[in-house]
């Protein structure tokens, strides 16, 4: 056989033999449901904090956009095309 197809067999073979390398972390499938829990808690808020960082820029910016609008009142026409 070339070398091509050993590699395969070869990886496959480990992967047999040692199936705890499969596991994504040690926390995932950790005994303890407190640590699991924590764990997820801690991943969700990590997920859930550049939306919520985002939201709450967009946020101020159309806030400050409508302060300035406020500020300046209304703009008058003074019937020229605009060009």
């Amino acid at each position: 056989m070339t070398r091509a197809r050993w590699i395969p067999i070869l990886i496959l073979a480990l992967l047999v033999v040692l199936p705890d390398a499969l596991h994504a972390c040690p926390v995932c499938f950790d005994a303890n449901d407190e640590n699991r829990r924590a764990f997820f808690v801690t991943a969700a808020f990590m997920s859930a904090l550049p939306f919520g960082l985002m939201g709450s820029i967009g946020w101020w910016i159309r806030k400050r956009a409508r302060q300035l609008d406020e500020e300046m009142g209304p703009v008058e026409d003074d019937g020229r095309p605009e060009a």
